[in-house]
């Protein structure tokens, strides 16, 4: 096993955040660990919104094995600093940006998680995409806020799945005193019947973010809608969704469809095809993001 490493910035905001570093094996052996080498070999792992940066413990072991791995904590994620500001999708992708910046990131692949692609999808909006070797979208559709005007093909074709009149009321309750339950059912209703009590457990020990800093993340990011940003992207991008997902596996194919050259896989049901395929079934998705990125 590669050991990770923790490392802290510092955002533009004076926000303090936190980072896993595990660095290529097969660099270190070569003894070849230098800029150009880290430029060029770099995974950036970006977990959903609530999560932690070690949702991606199966990710990490193996991909750094061949490749320079960074896995973040977004700002009061994890032991990222618990700040009462700045939880909008628009500043996570600034700390995106500032994360790159800080670490001299030219040319890296990223991995980015449900509300971790918005990240990314709204720093491309902003920053371009010069930066992004490859992407890989894991699970995260363009517009999650349902337009009573579409038509039903039209919201699974966007991902929409959420009404305006309930939406307060699903992110308020992150602000009870006691979220325990309602973070379980999260879990449960993000993996398939197939996951095991220990696969569960993971997830929900990895959900690492105050309530009320819940709220307006989710919030802000349910309201998001990137559909003119998925239309213009020209790097090559892999979307990975799940048959069995609460977000319509529709809504990827849609994307995939927008994307010249874009590549899709989706995980059936069996194969732990919901929100967390990469803890129910890490053997399948590494392999299948190894094949996409070592091409």
């Amino acid at each position: 096993m590669n050991a990770a490493q923790s490392h802290y910035f510092t955002a533009s905001d004076g926000a303090r955040l936190h980072y896993l570093e595990a660095k290529c094996l097969k660099a270190r052996e070569l003894e070849a660990d230098s800029l150009e080498t880290n430029q060029n070999n770099t995974l950036l792992l970006l977990p959903g919104g609530g999560f932690s940066a070690d949702i991606f413990q199966h990710q990490i072991d193996v991909f750094s094995q061949q490749y320079r791995v960074i896995s973040l904590d977004k700002r009061g994620h994890g032991q990222s600093e618990k700040v009462d500001y700045g939880y909008r999708v628009s500043r996570f992708a600034h700390d995106l940006h500032d994360l790159l910046t800080n670490l001299a990131l030219t040319n890296v692949t990223i991995i980015a998680h449900s509300l971790g692609a918005a990240m990314v999808y709204n720093y491309i909006d902003l920053f371009g995409h010069q930066s992004i070797k490859k992407l890989i979208v894991v699970d995260e559709p363009a517009a999650l806020l349902i337009n009573p005007a579409w038509s039903d093909n039209e919201k699974q074709a966007y991902g929409s799945i959420y009404q305006a009149a309930e939406l307060h009321g699903l992110t308020n309750g992150f602000l009870e005193e006691d979220i325990s339950e309602l973070c379980q059912n999260i879990v449960n209703a993000m993996t398939t019947s197939h996951a095991t009590t220990a696969q569960k457990d993971f997830i929900l020990s990895c959900m690492a973010i105050p309530g009320s800093a819940a709220c307006q993340l989710y919030l802000n990011n349910i309201c998001q809608d990137f559909r003119d940003v998925i239309k213009k992207l020209t790097l090559p991008v892999l979307f990975i969704t799940g048959r069995a997902s609460l977000h319509p596996w529709q809504s990827h194919q849609w994307m995939h469809d927008q994307v010249p050259h874009s590549e899709l896989f989706i995980f059936e049901e069996q194969q732990g095809g919901n929100h967390f395929m990469m803890v129910e079934n890490p053997e399948l998705f590494n392999q299948v993001v190894l094949d996409f990125i070592n091409r």
